[in-house]
């Protein structure tokens, strides 16, 4: 037995030591924020806050799945914003003149499967950069939704599931932090034990060596914007929902918290390293960031320069250690 081969186990004890401080991270962050949330208010111990904070992290959480295989596969999706906003006020009003469920909801997804397929048009066909294509294709949402508010006036008529999905609950559990789950779940195991998996950190880690090893690039990159478009498009109709009426700028909230989520939770934004479990802590790290400035009676400006200083903060700490 050569040298080299004898070291290979000495090598890979660091190795995995690294992988398992790197997944702890995103989880130990969120704990030393809850504990500041706590300092701040003796309200972060009832299950009544609790249970706000998850419905709230639930659907950044939802909109991080797309996001983080997007930033897995190296590339970034900046189009959820108006896709939200759109498939909001498009199914309420559909529902409205045709109250069938059914209809509102396939309405919404249908809008997030069209995203989905411009957004990969875009990104692996026309090899545009995705931040400026996806930032484009958010702009012209934006345009296709005030075009068509100027035609259709916003409704308060919002599918019953929606609401349920929303606000409703399950014993004493929020049925949007039960939907983040299973939706949590199918993206994990997708990740780790299915050839989807390891097609997309192939494609995040190197494109060319990807194609040559035989993944599908087309495929995967449909895949990836088509999730991120559906959920999108799901987290539309679950803040109508939430809100019981859809509005014009509701997905504005939804642009750059999804990315902070998935960076806190330690995705590389190069792609090829990272994944679903470390943004799901990331998710309800930056919800209790948020909540603690409110409970501080931080203003909106001062909070969002606070916001992004700690935001920063934390992704250049988890950036710092992966390179130790």
């Amino acid at each position: 037995m050569s040298a080299a081969t004898e070291a290979q186990p000495g090598r890979a004890g660091p190795r995995l030591s690294a992988s398992i401080k790197r997944a702890a991270l995103p989880w130990l962050i969120l704990a030393v924020v809850y504990a500041l949330c706590v300092i701040a208010s003796a309200d972060f111990l009832t299950w009544h806050t609790i249970r706000l904070q998850l419905i709230q992290a639930a659907f950044i959480g939802l909109v991080a799945i797309g996001e983080t295989l997007a930033i897995l596969i190296g590339h970034i999706d900046l189009s959820i914003p108006w896709t939200i906003t759109l498939t909001g006020m498009f199914a309420t009003n559909l529902y409205a003149a045709h109250p069938h469920e059914w209809v509102a909801f396939g309405a919404a997804i249908g809008i997030g499967v069209a995203v989905g397929l411009v957004n990969m048009l875009g990104v692996y066909v026309l090899r545009v950069n995705s931040l400026i294509w996806t930032l484009s294709i958010n702009l012209m949402l934006q345009g296709i939704t005030l075009i068509y508010t100027n035609a259709a006036a916003p409704t308060t008529v919002v599918p019953p599931a929606a609401k349920f999905l929303a606000l409703g609950m399950v014993g004493d559990i929020p049925m949007a932090a039960v939907l983040w789950a299973v939706c949590a779940i199918i993206v994990i195991g997708a990740l780790r034990f299915t050839p989807f998996g390891r097609a997309v950190y192939a494609l995040g880690s190197n494109e060319l060596v990807a194609l040559l090893s035989g993944v599908r690039l087309a495929r995967t990159y449909a895949a990836v914007f088509i999730t991120s478009g559906v959920m999108a498009a799901l987290v539309g109709l679950l803040l109508s929902g939430y809100s019981s009426q859809a509005y014009l700028g509701m997905g504005d909230d939804y642009l750059l918290p999804p990315v902070a989520a998935v960076v806190i939770g330690g995705s590389r934004l190069a792609g090829g390293e990272g994944g679903y479990g470390g943004s799901i802590a990331g998710a309800m790290t930056v919800i209790l960031l948020e909540a603690m400035l409110i409970t501080l009676n931080v203003s909106q400006g001062e909070r969002e320069i606070v916001f992004g200083a700690i935001l920063l903060a934390l992704a250049f700490l988890f950036l710092g250690r992966r390179r130790r």
